[in-house]
Protein backbone atom coordinates (compact mmCIF):
# COMPACT_ATOMS: atom_id res chain seq x y z
CA UNK A 1 0.00 0.00 0.00
CA UNK A 2 1.23 3.91 -1.19
CA UNK A 3 1.84 5.70 2.89
CA UNK A 4 2.40 9.37 2.53
CA UNK A 5 4.40 10.30 5.47
CA UNK A 6 7.25 12.90 6.58
CA UNK A 7 10.54 11.69 7.42
CA UNK A 8 14.09 11.97 8.91
CA UNK A 9 16.98 10.40 7.12
CA UNK A 10 19.11 8.53 9.58
CA UNK A 11 22.00 7.58 7.73
CA UNK A 12 23.35 6.54 3.77
CA UNK A 13 25.64 3.66 3.42
CA UNK A 14 27.05 3.25 0.28
CA UNK A 15 25.71 -0.25 -1.81
CA UNK A 16 28.00 -1.58 -4.34
CA UNK A 17 28.43 1.58 -7.27
CA UNK A 18 25.08 2.42 -8.08
CA UNK A 19 22.97 2.39 -5.21
CA UNK A 20 22.08 3.35 -1.19
CA UNK A 21 20.87 2.00 1.47
CA UNK A 22 18.89 4.80 3.42
CA UNK A 23 17.75 4.10 6.98
CA UNK A 24 14.63 6.56 8.15
CA UNK A 25 12.64 7.41 10.85
CA UNK A 26 9.46 8.14 9.41
CA UNK A 27 6.19 9.39 11.37
CA UNK A 28 3.64 7.14 10.37
CA UNK A 29 5.39 3.71 9.80
CA UNK A 30 8.40 4.29 12.35
CA UNK A 31 11.69 3.19 11.18
CA UNK A 32 12.30 2.11 7.62
CA UNK A 33 14.75 1.33 5.48
CA UNK A 34 15.06 1.14 1.25
CA UNK A 35 17.22 0.52 -1.43
CA UNK A 36 17.95 4.06 -3.43
CA UNK A 37 19.57 3.80 -6.83
CA UNK A 38 22.41 6.80 -6.79
CA UNK A 39 21.16 9.15 -9.57
CA UNK A 40 23.25 9.37 -12.94
CA UNK A 41 21.89 12.78 -13.80
CA UNK A 42 21.18 16.02 -11.60
CA UNK A 43 17.55 15.68 -13.01
CA UNK A 44 16.85 12.60 -11.12
CA UNK A 45 13.26 12.17 -9.63
CA UNK A 46 15.69 11.51 -5.88
CA UNK A 47 18.66 12.94 -5.84
CA UNK A 48 21.49 12.20 -4.29
CA UNK A 49 21.15 15.38 -1.68
CA UNK A 50 18.02 14.59 -0.62
CA UNK A 51 19.44 11.32 1.30
CA UNK A 52 22.11 13.22 3.98
CA UNK A 53 21.95 13.04 7.69
CA UNK A 54 18.94 14.64 9.44
CA UNK A 55 17.55 15.94 5.93
CA UNK A 56 13.34 16.26 6.77
CA UNK A 57 11.22 14.62 3.78
CA UNK A 58 7.67 14.15 2.94
CA UNK A 59 7.75 10.61 1.36
CA UNK A 60 5.45 8.34 -0.38
CA UNK A 61 6.88 4.63 0.21
CA UNK A 62 4.94 1.95 -1.63
CA UNK A 63 4.92 -0.18 1.86
CA UNK A 64 5.32 -4.01 1.99
CA UNK A 65 5.26 -4.95 6.18
CA UNK A 66 6.68 -8.30 5.50
CA UNK A 67 9.41 -6.59 3.17
CA UNK A 68 13.04 -5.77 5.30
CA UNK A 69 13.47 -3.49 2.05
CA UNK A 70 10.71 -0.75 1.33
CA UNK A 71 10.77 0.96 -2.21
CA UNK A 72 10.22 4.97 -2.05
CA UNK A 73 7.56 5.91 -4.97
CA UNK A 74 8.38 9.34 -4.00
CA UNK A 75 10.61 11.78 -1.99
CA UNK A 76 10.63 16.02 -1.66
CA UNK A 77 12.56 18.15 0.41
CA UNK A 78 10.11 19.03 3.36
CA UNK A 79 12.32 21.93 5.14
CA UNK A 80 15.32 23.05 3.67
CA UNK A 81 17.98 24.07 6.93
CA UNK A 82 18.84 27.65 7.07
CA UNK A 83 22.09 26.54 9.72
CA UNK A 84 22.19 22.76 10.56
CA UNK A 85 24.23 22.16 7.81
CA UNK A 86 26.43 25.17 7.34
CA UNK A 87 27.65 26.11 11.32
CA UNK A 88 30.74 23.60 12.24
CA UNK A 89 29.56 23.03 15.84
CA UNK A 90 25.87 22.56 14.32
CA UNK A 91 27.33 20.03 11.93
CA UNK A 92 29.04 18.11 14.81
CA UNK A 93 26.00 18.05 16.93
CA UNK A 94 24.08 16.83 13.85
CA UNK A 95 26.03 14.03 13.04
CA UNK A 96 25.92 12.63 16.19
CA UNK A 97 22.44 13.11 16.92
CA UNK A 98 21.94 11.03 13.59
CA UNK A 99 24.25 8.36 14.81
CA UNK A 100 22.47 8.07 18.55
CA UNK A 101 18.54 8.36 16.59
CA UNK A 102 20.02 5.76 14.31
CA UNK A 103 21.01 2.99 17.04
CA UNK A 104 17.92 4.49 19.60
CA UNK A 105 14.92 3.90 16.70
CA UNK A 106 16.28 -0.10 15.41
CA UNK A 107 13.21 -1.52 16.49
CA UNK A 108 10.91 1.71 16.84
CA UNK A 109 7.36 1.68 15.10
CA UNK A 110 5.09 4.58 14.17
CA UNK A 111 5.17 7.01 17.34
CA UNK A 112 4.04 9.80 16.76
CA UNK A 113 5.30 11.55 19.99
CA UNK A 114 8.70 10.30 19.27
CA UNK A 115 8.75 11.90 15.90
CA UNK A 116 7.18 14.62 16.41
CA UNK A 117 9.95 15.32 19.35
CA UNK A 118 12.79 14.71 17.17
CA UNK A 119 11.60 17.01 14.33
CA UNK A 120 10.58 19.94 16.67
CA UNK A 121 14.45 19.72 18.43
CA UNK A 122 15.94 19.62 15.11
CA UNK A 123 14.11 22.96 13.31
CA UNK A 124 14.57 24.42 16.89
CA UNK A 125 18.22 23.59 17.02
CA UNK A 126 18.70 24.85 13.79
CA UNK A 127 16.68 28.89 14.15
CA UNK A 128 18.95 28.79 17.29
CA UNK A 129 21.60 31.60 17.07
CA UNK A 130 23.08 31.41 20.20
CA UNK A 131 23.19 29.29 23.95
CA UNK A 132 22.44 25.86 22.10
CA UNK A 133 26.50 24.36 24.17
CA UNK A 134 23.93 22.10 26.62
CA UNK A 135 21.77 21.44 23.60
CA UNK A 136 22.82 17.51 23.23
CA UNK A 137 22.66 17.30 26.89
CA UNK A 138 19.04 18.47 27.01
CA UNK A 139 18.67 16.24 23.45
CA UNK A 140 19.34 12.98 25.02
CA UNK A 141 17.48 13.48 28.50
CA UNK A 142 14.39 14.46 26.90
CA UNK A 143 14.68 11.49 24.64
CA UNK A 144 14.82 9.40 27.30
CA UNK A 145 10.73 10.38 28.09
CA UNK A 146 9.72 9.70 24.36
CA UNK A 147 12.03 6.16 24.49
CA UNK A 148 9.62 5.00 27.28
CA UNK A 149 12.79 4.66 30.18
CA UNK A 150 12.19 8.13 31.47
CA UNK A 151 15.71 9.08 33.29
CA UNK A 152 14.06 10.25 36.50
CA UNK A 153 13.14 6.91 36.88
CA UNK A 154 16.44 5.48 36.99
CA UNK A 155 18.21 4.03 39.54
CA UNK A 156 21.44 6.14 39.63
CA UNK A 157 19.01 9.65 38.28
CA UNK A 158 20.92 10.68 41.71
CA UNK A 159 23.86 11.08 39.32
CA UNK A 160 22.59 13.27 36.96
CA UNK A 161 21.65 15.76 39.10
CA UNK A 162 19.60 19.23 37.97
CA UNK A 163 19.87 17.96 34.47
CA UNK A 164 17.35 15.79 34.75
CA UNK A 165 15.52 18.91 34.43
CA UNK A 166 16.90 19.87 31.60
CA UNK A 167 15.23 21.17 28.62
CA UNK A 168 15.73 23.86 25.30
CA UNK A 169 13.99 26.67 27.86
CA UNK A 170 16.02 26.82 30.28
CA UNK A 171 19.14 24.61 29.25
CA UNK A 172 21.22 28.23 28.62
CA UNK A 173 20.97 28.44 33.09
CA UNK A 174 23.28 25.32 33.00
CA UNK A 175 26.67 26.86 33.73
CA UNK A 176 28.13 23.63 32.92
CA UNK A 177 32.23 23.66 31.98
CA UNK A 178 33.71 21.52 29.70
CA UNK A 179 34.68 19.27 31.96
CA UNK A 180 31.08 18.70 33.65
CA UNK A 181 29.57 18.38 30.17
CA UNK A 182 32.10 15.75 29.52
CA UNK A 183 31.24 14.18 32.33
CA UNK A 184 27.58 13.97 32.07
CA UNK A 185 27.82 12.69 28.04
CA UNK A 186 29.61 9.87 29.34
CA UNK A 187 27.07 9.19 32.29
CA UNK A 188 24.33 9.64 29.64
CA UNK A 189 26.06 7.11 27.48
CA UNK A 190 26.51 4.61 29.96
CA UNK A 191 22.43 5.05 30.74
CA UNK A 192 21.68 4.63 26.63
CA UNK A 193 23.46 1.06 27.04
CA UNK A 194 22.12 -0.52 29.63
CA UNK A 195 19.08 0.57 27.91
CA UNK A 196 19.44 -0.25 24.17
CA UNK A 197 20.74 -3.50 23.27
CA UNK A 198 24.03 -3.81 21.58
CA UNK A 199 24.41 0.35 21.86
CA UNK A 200 27.88 0.78 20.46
CA UNK A 201 29.97 4.29 21.21
CA UNK A 202 29.07 6.53 19.07
CA UNK A 203 32.06 6.96 16.63
CA UNK A 204 31.22 11.14 16.66
CA UNK A 205 31.46 10.75 20.89
CA UNK A 206 35.34 12.02 20.14
CA UNK A 207 33.97 15.08 18.47
CA UNK A 208 31.85 16.29 20.79
CA UNK A 209 34.26 15.38 23.66
CA UNK A 210 35.84 17.97 22.14
CA UNK A 211 33.52 21.00 20.24
CA UNK A 212 32.00 22.38 23.41
CA UNK A 213 33.80 24.46 25.82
Amino acid sequence: MLVKTNAIVLNALKYGDKKLIVNFYTEQLGRVTSVVKIPQTQRSRLPKQLFQPLTLLAMEIDYRPRQQMQKISDAQLLAPWQSLCFEPAKIAVGIFLAEILAYATRTEQSDFRLYGFVETSLQWLDLATEGTANFHIAFLVMLTKYLGWDIQHADNAWQFGEIIGMDYGNMAAFPLSRRERQALLELLMRYYRQNIPSFPEPKSLQIMRQIFD
